[in-house]
């Protein structure tokens, strides 16, 4: 993997686990991508293929984008 889609696997992860307390995390997480991730960087994590590294909540944000 490279370096720039671990970094995306690593935020995303974050992004989750900081999200864990809300009534939808997948929606939050969803809703924070969208406001400060670049599509770019949506794209690039999406196509990587890498749910086998993301938490729960980061993988039904992935597939929600």
């Amino acid at each position: 993997m490279s370096n720039s889609i671990d970094s995306l696997v690593r935020m995303i992860n974050q992004i989750a686990a900081n999200s864990m307390g809300a009534h939808d995390p997948a929606a939050e997480v969803v809703k924070h991508l969208r406001s400060f991730w670049t599509p770019k960087m949506c794209a690039d994590l999406k196509s990587s293929n890498v749910t086998s590294e993301l938490n729960a909540v980061a993988t039904q944000a992935l597939a929600a984008l």
